[in-house]
């Protein structure tokens, strides 16, 4: 089976920044942490959770490589307790072993110091079988890494489109831009994701 999402990232506006794909039941968290950087154009260059409703939520999804943030004495649950303990390695949890029915959500935040935080709610599934994700529809553009979360992003955007703003050359420096060009929120292909997940 297949299941489709809506992830929306929480805060964003004008247009709200949201995509929906579909995803094998089998895919692990490690692989949909993956898919999601590739949504939304993440560079995979920080740590990452899942829970059910953020921080301080547990069963706990994590990237196999903690680098020292687990807690002393906190140890990595065994895959055969899940959902019953508090962390567990994203290789080894399956989606199917988490989602369970329709509109349930979980969190998934990457990058501890930006907090970006991702809303996931499973809207459908279906009978299909797949080689790779597939995104049916979405809004909003692709996201920057290390920009200080939803609202720098915003603001490092006003700054690129705004050639009055006493930041707009570093920031067009930072996103790689040219003069002259602007930063487009409602910029999004589904055909060039989907080019991308055929690569995944």
């Amino acid at each position: 089976m297949a299941f489709i999402f809506k992830i929306t990232i929480k805060g964003s506006s004008n247009p709200p920044i949201w995509r929906k794909i579909k995803v094998d039941e089998n895919t692990s968290f490690e692989h949909f942490h993956y898919i999601i950087q590739a949504t939304f154009g993440w560079d995979n260059s920080h740590p990452f959770v899942f829970s059910p409703k953020g921080y301080g939520s547990y069963p706990k999804i994590n990237s196999d490589y903690y680098g020292g943030f687990l807690p002393d004495g906190v140890e990595i649950s065994d895959a055969e307790t899940f959902p019953q303990g508090e962390i567990y390695d994203a290789g080894e949890i399956k989606l199917k072993d988490y989602f369970k029915k329709l509109k349930q959500k979980i969190v998934y935040i990457y990058d501890f110091g930006d907090d970006w935080t991702h809303i996931i709610e499973l809207v459908k599934i279906t009978d299909e079988k797949l080689e790779h994700p597939v995104c049916v529809s979405g809004k909003g553009s692709n996201l920057m890494d290390d920009s200080g979360g939803i609202w720098g992003f915003y603001n490092m955007v006003e700054a690129v489109n705004d050639p009055k703003h006493p930041d707009h050359e570093d920031f067009m420096e930072w996103f790689g831009m040219e003069e002259g060009e602007k930063w487009d929120l409602n910029e999004f292909s589904i055909e060039d994701l989907n080019e991308v997940f055929k690569e995944l």
